[in-house]
């Protein structure tokens, strides 16, 4: 699937091909524009005729990754939670990562859509890309995607070589972390829900950044990536180490849980969601610190 793009320019009532006719047709010197195209997460093919320079950010890792390449300034709709710089705050929020307003997008003009494939926007996408509007699908299901979404989105707003530099040292962080934190026999249960005892296997983007610190996922096998797991089975498992998901500034209500269990105190850690849950650069940052917890 191909999803094209249009050509908004005008000058003063005239298309660009128009202008572009007109110039060759006096001669005058004219530098052939080529395409860009990149493939998604999707393996659909996304083609624009020139760099973006009107974004939408339908996720706040996409948002944290166009920062990261220096085109923050060119986003002009986002949604919750898009808080990563501090710049982020201040573009207007069109919903959240699973709603969205079509007419809010619309009305804003974008040449470029980015998408969180996972997120429930999936309608709201495929409308878009039926009115014409190219949208990048983005879903990183290895931590190798996230450097490749980088290097395709930084075609998409015409820094190549940017791009390309970033993912290569954020692979080489992750490398580096590999080889530092060889395979042990400690044992760790990921925690990700106050609500409910949810954890993640080692198809999870954190259960394979458990891998990289070398340690063993005691949930790892599961077939669901995100399984619900039980107090009991917890117990059972007897890990060496409880990573809880928290907010700065929240302390979950299982860390004094697990705290009253027998042979618990200690064992509990917790780490910032925003760093090792988001699949942007900054889990480079997240699993760092993950490994620093378990090892």
């Amino acid at each position: 699937m191909v999803v094209g793009f249009r050509s908004p320019v005008t000058v003063r009532g005239l298309t660009a091909t128009v202008v572009l006719v007109m110039l060759t047709a006096t001669g005058w010197p004219v530098a052939a524009q080529t395409p860009i195209r990149v493939t998604d997460d999707l393996g659909n093919s996304v083609v624009l005729g020139l760099p973006a320079t009107r974004i939408i950010s339908l996720a706040p890792h996409l948002t944290e990754l166009l920062f990261s390449l220096g085109a923050g300034e060119r986003i002009v709709g986002t949604v919750r939670f898009s808080d990563y710089p501090d710049a982020a705050r201040d573009i207007p929020v069109l919903g959240d990562a699973f709603t969205v307003n079509i007419e809010s997008i619309l009305t804003r003009r974008p040449d470029l859509v980015v998408a969180w494939e996972t997120g429930g926007t999936s309608r709201v996408v495929a409308k878009l890309v039926e009115l014409g509007i190219p949208v990048y699908r983005n879903e990183a299901r290895d931590i190798a995607g996230i450097a490749r979404s980088t290097m395709a989105l930084s075609r998409l707003v015409g820094d190549a070589a940017l791009g390309d530099r970033l993912s290569a040292r954020f692979l080489g962080r992750i490398e580096a972390l590999r080889g530092r934190y060889q395979p042990s026999d400690v044992t760790v249960f990921f925690q990700i829900s106050d609500q409910s005892l949810y954890t993640v296997s080692d198809r999870h983007l954190i259960g394979q950044a458990l891998s990289v610190c070398g340690v063993r996922n005691v949930f790892g096998l599961s077939e669901i990536p995100v399984p619900v797991v039980s107090m009991e089975s917890v117990l059972d498992a007897n890990p060496d180490v409880i990573v809880i998901s928290q907010p700065p500034g929240v302390e979950s209500p299982w860390i004094g849980k697990w705290a009253e269990i027998g042979g618990l105190t200690g064992r509990i850690m917790t780490i910032d969601p925003n760093l090792i849950s988001r699949p942007s650069l900054r889990m480079a940052d997240g699993i760092e610190s993950l490994c620093s917890l378990v090892r």
